[in-house]
């Protein structure tokens, strides 16, 4: 057993100084996810945005943040309630903005900011966890890597999906559908429609720099289909890992 492994079987149990060895990584964190997105927030009033697109760009911000620092940030942990911690604090954080938008702005409102929150989450804990499944401590970096591209391509779906919805038009609608499912901005989108009325392929911007509209529409994404979508295979990672924990415990004499 690596000096690793001995402290790399959880969550099963919190371990003494848990918080102490992360305390400072988690504040640092919490500090700034809070600092980018409601400086988003209020960077684009002072620039004179409305009102609707300044929390938009917040949420967008948010969704943005979780999906580049939740898997690096699990990465630099030891053992796995260390990768739970630091991976999901950039959602729990997102929570205090979140909070703060519903405040601020008639936008959004505190179910709607509960909904946000529960993409945040799942999309964080995903990326956490495939790092929680990387064999040892050297492969937690390309396992953060890979959660993170996989979950940049997802927010990116109608910029790459162009080519599919050409070559496949008799089934256009449900690849964009699709494509539409997986990007977690959709549904954070869908949290707050009722107010802003915004739907992100009928965005004026989406005709121009995508195929998005011009050969298929996408069915409207429920707030909850990437909560399911990534909070599933989440639940998977960790139960595995912790499967793994308890299978390398009982190894040990």
């Amino acid at each position: 057993m690596t000096p690793d492994e001995s402290n790399d079987s959880g969550p099963q149990g919190c371990k003494p100084g848990i918080l102490r060895n992360n305390g400072w990584t988690l504040l640092a964190a919490t500090v700034v996810t809070i600092v980018v997105e409601l400086g988003t927030y209020w960077l684009a009033v002072g620039l004179g945005v409305e009102a609707r697109q300044a929390a938009m760009a917040t949420l967008a911000a948010s969704v943005l943040w979780v999906a580049l620092a939740a898997g690096p940030l699990a990465a630099g942990a030891d053992g796995g309630w260390g990768m739970l911690l630091r991976g999901g604090i950039v959602a729990d954080a997102s929570a205090v903005s979140l909070a703060a938008l519903a405040a601020m702005s008639p936008y959004v409102t505190i179910l709607a900011a509960a909904e946000v929150y529960c993409t945040l989450a799942a999309t964080a804990l995903f990326a956490a966890g495939v790092v929680a499944c990387a064999a040892g401590r050297a492969g937690r970096l390309p396992a953060a890597v890979v959660a993170t591209f996989v979950l940049m391509a997802a927010l990116a779906t109608p910029l790459w999906i162009g080519g599919a919805l050409q070559a496949e038009a008799s089934v256009a609608g449900p690849i964009a559908s699709s494509a539409a499912m997986v990007n977690p901005f959709y549904s954070v989108a869908s949290a707050v429609v009722e107010r802003t009325h915004f739907v992100w392929h009928q965005a004026r911007v989406m005709y121009h720099i995508t195929w998005l509209g011009d050969l298929a529409a996408p069915a409207p994404v429920p707030w909850y289909a990437a909560t399911i979508l990534y909070g599933v295979p989440a639940a998977l990672l960790w139960g595995l890992r912790i499967l793994r924990g308890l299978k390398r415990s009982a190894a040990t004499p």
